[in-house]
């Protein structure tokens, strides 16, 4: 699986996608000013799965199937360090549920699936 964290949330959390190919924002060229295109544009060519809580990315896909798959964060405001234990507890379930589908919501409660 690979995958590519935005800028709004930690590249920290890509220590917890273990056996993935995981990307932060700010590792691109123009790091965390890339583009969202210029990420949708990666994603579909990498076949790699946003992870993001920019929900420009929502009407994205909705309007124009980009990114490649998406897992849009709706977490509120947590602090950083209840991000990355979220992420901690739940990276692997996100991983699964990305194998099948390729829309997810993630709530502090629940992970949805959106198609």
């Amino acid at each position: 699986m690979k995958i590519l964290i935005d800028a709004h949330l930690p590249a920290t959390i890509c220590q917890f996608f273990k056996n993935c190919d995981c990307k932060h924002t700010k590792t691109l060229l123009k790091g965390n000013q890339t583009k969202d295109s210029t990420i949708n544009d990666l994603s579909l060519k990498e076949k790699r799965a946003v992870i993001t809580k920019d929900t420009d990315f929502y009407y994205s896909y909705l309007a124009n199937q980009k990114p490649y798959k998406l897992v849009l964060v709706k977490l509120g405001n947590m602090r950083l360090s209840e991000i990355k234990e979220y992420f901690k507890n739940n990276a692997d379930k996100i991983t699964e549920k990305l194998k099948e589908h390729s829309f997810i919501i993630v709530e502090k409660n629940k992970i949805r699936i959106l198609e």
